[in-house]
């Protein structure tokens, strides 16, 4: 039909107009297309019945059936090649070359995505059993067990650095501008640590300092923040501590306050952050630090305590209902 493409409808007008009885000339000019557009629409509907194109074959496809389950084969796995490695091992099945953008267009069509790898904790053989065996001890646990422990942990947070990357909408010519640009320095403006619990009922206090956590000072928020917050709760008896496995947490000193303090402990694993619930909290508390910015240590003491004050009961119950039902 020429190198334009002609639409059925003007087709259809077309042989509408030479049944009336007008000539090809007269059609082209009416309908502003070539007197051969309009031979070639009259004699496709004298031969097929119909004014569409046939559908066609299309670019034969450069990979094949038993190419993609070669593609799919080379993309899976431990190592997860490439494109430019699945490219050049592909190739070598192939009886011709394909590029590696090819490769890539491919594997978007099969359904996969380039992305940046999840971070996980690993985990050895030994994690792997000790966690198979913790699971297999509370694997019974219902949501209403899970609501009598205290989650606790302690978190750092930097002056000028926050835990979550920003995103912002911007022009490439705004790139420079100071509510652009992502505030930095030379040791990240100070740092201050946190440490807090929460529960289904509330939060605990929080002991927020500006040393390294020890085992004296966490005997010391033992004895403080825990223990005001378990004579506050009606509940007392049937709390359950938690707590990781820091080296603080398991010094002796430690141990016989835990003991002396009479404390329900709750057997915890090694490297399991992803079973705390308050491990969702830091993020969140760095998300709303955002709002304000603070160039010393004391405006961050503020503001971690007066975000902390703030944390809503609400959102402890949701943290800590997203405990699984079993586990």
């Amino acid at each position: 039909m020429g190198k334009k493409p002609v639409s059925p409808f003007v087709r259809a007008h077309v042989v509408a107009l030479h049944d009336a009885g007008f000539n090809q000339v007269h059609i082209s000019k009416q309908l502003n297309i070539s007197r051969c557009c309009a031979q070639n629409a009259i004699k496709k509907y004298k031969d097929q019945g119909n004014y569409n194109d046939l559908k066609s074959s299309g670019r034969p496809r450069k990979v094949d059936g038993r190419g993609l389950r070669h593609l799919k084969r080379l993309v899976k796995g431990d190592e997860r090649l490439s494109a430019a490695k699945i490219a050049t091992d592909l190739n070598a099945s192939l009886p011709k070359p394909i590029t590696t953008r090819t490769v890539r267009n491919y594997l978007k069509e099969l359904g996969f995505e380039d992305v940046v790898k999840v971070k996980k904790q690993w985990l050895g053989v030994k994690h792997r059993k000790q966690r198979m065996a913790w699971c297999t001890q509370h694997m019974n646990w219902t949501r209403d067990d899970w609501k009598n422990v205290i989650f606790s942990d302690e978190s750092t947070f930097y002056v000028l650095k926050r835990k979550n990357q920003r995103k912002i909408w911007r022009l490439d010519k705004e790139k420079l501008l100071l509510e652009c640009l992502e505030q930095t320095n030379i040791g990240d403006g100070g740092k201050v640590g946190i440490w807090g619990g929460i529960s289904d009922v509330c939060t605990t206090n929080t002991r927020i300092y500006t040393e390294n956590m020890n085992g004296q000072l966490y005997c010391d928020v033992l004895q403080k923040e825990v223990k005001q917050f378990l004579a506050k709760t009606p509940t007392t008896a049937k709390m359950v501590f938690q707590q990781d496995l820091a080296p603080w947490y398991t010094s002796n000193i430690v141990k016989e306050k835990i003991v002396k303090l009479k404390l329900n402990m709750l057997e915890w694993v090694p490297t399991s952050p992803d079973l705390n619930r308050i491990e969702m909290l830091w993020s969140i508390l760095d998300k709303k630090l955002v709002a304000k910015p603070m160039y010393s240590k004391a405006a961050l003491i503020d503001r971690l305590q007066e975000e902390w004050n703030n944390i809503d009961k609400d959102l402890c119950i949701k943290l800590v209902e997203s405990m699984p039902e079993r586990i």
